[in-house]
């Protein structure tokens, strides 16, 4: 008996422990981060402003002797803030090819062809089932940006033109993307290079994506892929101190 006490009494002063960190040191610690990064946030550059010394463009980060080392596209050395919009807003401005599953649905961007558009339409966002679906993926400017990207990266110093996030794609055929029914997208470069994407989906979650690039040219040409998911800024939580994502 003695011992079931003790370990209720335990229990008990662990869980005060625990309560009285996360008030007296946890919240407080996260709005000192809060301020700080809002701080930061205004003292940033307006979109334009000459770089200060020691800083670099956007997408050249420092080398030696003062050389710039390009980096993939969408890690540039230097975040300009852009003015945000709503997702729908976003998501209107450009053209798109729709995906509709049983499980997803959204679009993805001819703009830069990106899948940044996406939700799951088997979950909630509370437990009333007529609440909207959760949205999973949305694009660049808007207030939580979070997307697919791919491309290609060219041999160090040569000068050929590849599709950028501002490249408009085409695409092949009509129709969305949908179950057992792909999408492709084109791209000419115009220097002898035919870039094509071809994106499926199944009936769960599982996106397969093939990218060709055909070289129409007389020279040969050496093209390194790449794919990310990018996510910009602190995805929204509960306020709890702790943020866990993998």
């Amino acid at each position: 008996m003695g011992d079931q006490k003790n370990t209720i009494l335990a229990i008990v002063l662990s869980a005060i422990v625990l309560i009285g960190w996360q008030y007296f040191v946890g919240i407080p610690k996260m709005e000192k981060q809060r301020q700080e990064a809002a701080q930061q946030q205004l003292q940033q550059p307006a979109p334009g402003a000459a770089p200060t010394p020691g800083t670099s463009a956007p997408g050249v980060v420092p080398g030696p002797q003062g050389q710039g080392v390009p980096q993939l596209p969408g890690q540039s050395g230097v975040t300009v803030p852009t003015q945000q919009l709503s997702r729908e807003a976003v998501i209107k401005s450009s053209p798109r090819i729709a995906i509709a599953t049983p499980s997803l649905q959204g679009s993805i961007a001819l703009k830069g062809g990106r899948i940044d558009d996406l939700s799951l339409v088997k979950y909630r966002e509370t437990v009333d089932p007529n609440s909207p679906a959760v949205e999973l993926l949305s694009p660049s400017d808007t207030p939580h940006p979070f997307y697919a990207e791919l491309g290609w990266v060219a041999a160090p110093g040569a000068a050929t033109k590849l599709p950028a996030s501002d490249t408009v794609w085409r695409q092949v055929g009509s129709g969305a993307l949908s179950v057992d029914r792909p999408v492709t997208l084109a791209y000419d470069n115009g220097q002898g290079l035919e870039f094509r994407r071809t994106i499926s989906v199944d009936d769960k979650y599982m996106f397969t994506i093939q990218d060709q690039v055909a070289n129409k040219g007389g020279a040969p040409v050496t093209l390194y892929p790449y794919a990310l998911i990018s996510r910009h800024g602190t995805p929204p939580t509960l306020g709890y101190y702790i943020l866990h994502e993998g």
